[in-house]
């Protein structure tokens, strides 16, 4: 099914089969470190890394979708007030609230996911229709046990992400700190600063209530990883543009692409998405 720019009312608000923020958060192919950072580090921060990718993607699309629900279910999330001003399909200043036991599913990737805390979605011109509006994540938690319990996690945001844009591209700056949880680790506090832009393909359009065409994402901005006494800030750049298929019938619809993670000392994790439906890889390559 292909995803909406964003849509109008909580059963909308499922209208996908699954979030894209969940297509890479625990199940990025094993990397590889060879110095600089333990391979299991690597890991939760390519993790966190490529989640966050799919989260500001998914962001563009179904802002406060319910991961995990059907095309056919009802949002589990209540919300306040759905006015829509000006009809754009940005409420003027609608929270939703996710909550268990509504927001429990089972046989998400063979385990569990709960959702709970609350997404604001607001539209900062309500009387102007255009693409603009801001989002504010409070206390909204994923938890995913997996059968394989090293596979289980939980991903606490607050923060904003703000878009802006028109029929030619749009525009998401995302202010977001995720504490994430795994299991026999200490928490990692994750903080970004990063924006995410989005080029439709040659001849496609953006147009609000329709689907997100074929095109381009690059990611830029920095990220800190800290856990414990260790504090790691990344620079990020897109090396080659993330491919967006809009005919991907599964949640992972970046079908190519890479992205940096660069270090002061020039060494960088490396995340590469090869095709639909595929997992990210994630690897740590050393000064050489």
């Amino acid at each position: 099914m292909r995803r909406t720019l964003w849509t109008r009312g909580p059963a909308a608000l499922a209208g996908s089969a699954l979030l894209l923020a969940l297509a890479a958060c625990s199940d990025s192919t094993t990397p590889s470190s060879t110095t600089g950072i333990p391979s299991a580090e690597v890991s939760d921060i390519g993790a966190a890394a490529s989640d966050e990718v799919d989260q500001t993607v998914s962001a563009l699309t179904t802002p406060t979708e319910s991961p995990a629900a059907s095309p056919t279910a009802p949002s589990c999330a209540t919300v306040n007030d759905l006015t829509d001003t000006d009809g754009d399909g940005a409420p003027d200043a609608a929270t939703y609230t996710f909550a268990l036991p509504a927001c429990s599913f089972t046989g998400f990737r063979g385990g569990t996911l709960e959702i709970t805390g609350s997404v604001t979605l607001s539209d900062p011109t309500p009387s102007a229709a255009d693409f603009a509006f801001l989002l504010t994540l409070t206390d909204f938690q994923f938890k995913f046990t997996s059968p394989d319990g090293t596979r289980s996690y939980t991903a606490l945001r607050n923060g904003t992400r703000t878009l802006t844009g028109n029929a030619t591209g749009l525009s998401l700056s995302n202010q977001i700190t995720v504490v994430r949880s795994v299991p026999n680790r200490a928490d990692a506090t994750v903080t970004h600063n990063l924006l995410l832009t989005f080029t439709p393909a040659v001849g496609e359009n953006l147009a609000v209530g329709q689907p997100l065409p074929n095109g381009t994402f690059a990611k830029s901005g920095t990220f800190t990883w800290s856990r414990g006494s260790i504090s790691r800030t990344f620079v990020v750049t897109t090396v080659t543009p993330l491919v967006w298929d809009a005919s991907c019938t599964t949640d992972r619809k970046i079908t190519a692409g890479e992205t940096h993670w660069t270090l002061g000392d020039g060494s960088y994790i490396k995340v590469v998405w090869t095709g639909c439906g595929v997992d990210p890889t994630v690897s740590f390559v050393p000064v050489s």
